[in-house]
């Protein structure tokens, strides 16, 4: 199994549910099963769709996910250091004894152009509420004004008549604002976006000496598994996707560093013995630290606490000098 899954795999089994996941990486479509003992490795694959299986059957669906978020996998045995925190993996214990992942995420650059702007909002069910209220409502005035003015009378077979006409125009016309609308009406959403993702951007061009953005959505990501996994407070979600991220931010504080950052995630939950999906809105802080570890003589793993400097073994999971619990073995975690 590929390192990474472990945590999913747990709660996957605990509802009876089997996840495979379909990436596109280059030109190559690549299934990932969530109970595969052998996978193949994914380099830089981007999600197309997620389907949930319970007892051989297709119990539900996931798609449209973000292009600009790409993934790569290992398995432990191909991996020399671990993409997700760089320590080296030793491979005959199979797992990284740093953060127990074998996983790297990507966010590119958050260029949101006209086309994936419009494809985005379009897909929302909002919007085609939205734009078909708007046709009902232009076609049924046209209907209206149409009939009164070209009959002597208006009746009740007129009113008839404005309610078929109403429907017909509605059709033709919701196809036409579908497309209108997502360039017209949502154009200051979009500069507003492209504002948003500027300043993101020189967020992330202002800090690229001190850290990674590669490493920390990669660490932002596994922090995720442990908040949704690891607690009883999310006991029914039984699978979550990283969305996309709104505001970003930097303190220091007595030389820590800090990020805060507000994110949408989406997550796969069980309610009342159906699957369902939402999408939630996060705020999140997470803390910067320092890593320092090695490889030994006999290909083990070696780290120095963070807080006496001691070396221990990474497997020991508590530094035997000051009792410190070495929880954390990546550079970034939640605060």
């Amino acid at each position: 199994m590929q390192l990474s899954d472990k945590k999913y795999a747990k709660r996957l089994k605990e509802f009876g549910l089997r996840l495979v996941t379909t990436y596109k990486a280059g030109e190559k479509i690549i299934q990932k099963d969530s109970f595969e003992t052998l996978q193949t490795d994914i380099k830089d694959g981007i999600r197309l769709e997620k389907k949930y299986f319970k007892g051989g059957k297709t119990v539900f669906e996931l798609f449209g996910f973000d292009p600009r978020i790409k993934y790569t996998f290992v398995k432990a045995l191909n991996a020399k250091e671990c993409p997700n925190c760089g320590a080296p993996i030793d491979t005959h214990s199979g797992e990284c004894p740093y953060c127990g992942a074998a996983y790297n995420m990507d966010y590119e650059s958050k260029n949101l152009g006209t086309k994936y702007h419009t494809d985005l909002v379009m897909q929302s069910k909002s919007y085609r509420y939205i734009t078909l209220l708007i046709a009902i409502v232009v076609s049924f005035l046209i209907s209206l004004v149409y009939f009164k003015t070209t009959g002597r009378t208006f009746n009740g077979w007129d009113i008839t008549k404005v309610i078929f006409g109403t429907m017909l125009l509605s059709l033709v016309s919701y196809y036409l604002f579908f497309y209108l609308d997502s360039f017209f009406i949502l154009l200051p959403i979009k500069l507003y976006k492209e504002r948003i993702n500027s300043k993101q951007e020189k967020f992330w061009r202002d800090n690229s000496s001190e850290f990674s953005k590669n490493v920390f959505f990669t660490n932002l990501n596994y922090e995720l598994q442990r908040y949704y996994f690891d607690s009883q407070e999310n006991k029914n979600v039984v699978d979550f996707d990283f969305v996309d991220y709104t505001n970003i931010s930097k303190e220091i504080i007595n030389d820590k560093i800090f990020v805060n950052i507000d994110i949408s995630v989406r997550e796969v939950f069980y309610d009342g013995g159906k699957l369902k999906s939402r999408q939630m809105q996060k705020t999140l802080r997470l803390k910067k630290s320092p890593l320092e570890y090695s490889l030994d003589n006999v290909g083990g793993v070696v780290l120095r606490c963070r807080n006496c400097g001691t070396s221990v073994d990474a497997f020991q999971k508590q530094c035997p000098s000051c009792g410190t619990i070495q929880n954390y073995f990546q550079q970034w975690y939640l605060e």
